[in-house]
Parts: C-alpha cells; sequence; structure tokens
C-alpha cells in the first residue's frame, strides 16, 4: 500500500509540474523577453533624440556611428530598430517583425501614447496601439506592420 501511495503522490506532483508550473514559468520568460526588447527601443529612441538635441539640423537616418556616443552604459544595439528625420519629426520604427508581447509591452511603457503604433498595410497611417487610426501619413521607406514612434 505503501509503494502504491508513493508513486501516486510524486505522480501527481510531477503532473502539476507539467500542466501547471512550466506554463506559467514560460509565460513568465516571453513576458520577461518581451519587456527587455521594449526596453532597447525606448533606449535607441532616447540615443536618437538625444543626438538630435545636440544636432538639431539633421535629417534622414542618423547611422549607428553617429549615435554611438549617445547610447545610455551598457547599451546593446538590437538590429531590427532605425530612425528617420523628415520634416522635422522624427520616426523610430522596426525593420523586422516583433512579436505581440513586444507590441503590447511598448504600449504599456508608452503609457499609451497614440504617437506609437504600426504603419497599416493598406492605408499607410499611423494606427496607434489601441486600434485607433491617427489619420497621420507615414514615410513610404517605412514598412507596413512597422512597430512606429513618432516625435522629436
Amino acid at each position: 500500500m505503501y509503494p502504491i501511495f508513493l508513486v501516486t503522490f510524486f505522480g501527481a506532483m510531477v503532473m502539476y509540474y507539467t500542466a501547471i508550473d512550466v506554463p506559467a514559468k514560460e509565460a513568465a520568460f516571453v513576458a520577461t523577453k518581451s519587456d527587455v526588447v521594449a526596453t532597447n527601443f525606448f533606449a535607441y529612441r532616447e540615443a536618437v533624440q538625444r543626438y538630435l538635441q545636440a544636432n538639431p539640423s539633421a535629417t534622414g537616418t542618423i547611422d549607428d556611428t553617429s549615435l554611438a556616443p549617445y547610447w545610455l552604459p551598457g547599451y546593446i544595439r538590437d538590429p531590427r530598430w532605425t530612425n528617420l528625420v523628415s520634416g522635422g519629426t522624427l520616426y523610430v520604427y522596426s525593420t523586422a517583425p516583433v512579436d505581440h508581447g513586444t507590441i503590447s509591452a511598448i504600449w504599456r511603457k508608452s503609457s499609451g501614447n497614440l504617437l506609437a503604433g504600426t504603419k497599416s498595410i493598406t492605408t499607410g497611417r499611423l494606427i496607434s496601439f489601441n486600434g485607433f487610426d491617427t489619420g497621420i501619413s507615414l514615410p513610404a521607406s517605412i514598412t507596413a506592420n512597422a512597430i512606429v514612434m513618432m516625435g522629436r
């Protein structure tokens, strides 16, 4: 009787771990990873803004060698982010797809900023993260579905 109890008990513990604990840990890992990517996006944006404060007449895409002095200490460059200064407006955007968790983290970290969102496939305008069409036409060099944050 005692061995059956031990097998049942340990079997239940293994089932609990695989059914509840592992998915919870994986979800926490994904959320943490998304938060890190979103923080990297904002650190990149801050470096571009700091560069533009020092060089207000800059236009076009500011390359990484120009931005290097403005990186935060310990910043590791994510190649998915790039920028464009056009008509006095700064566009920081993604060049590669990011997961939905990252989009949610950027939305949360931007405090629901309406100038942060994605580029519409059909209209080429900025769609805020809450689904609102801002009516702002984005430059053609920004790809559709790219995450975009405007401002200066």
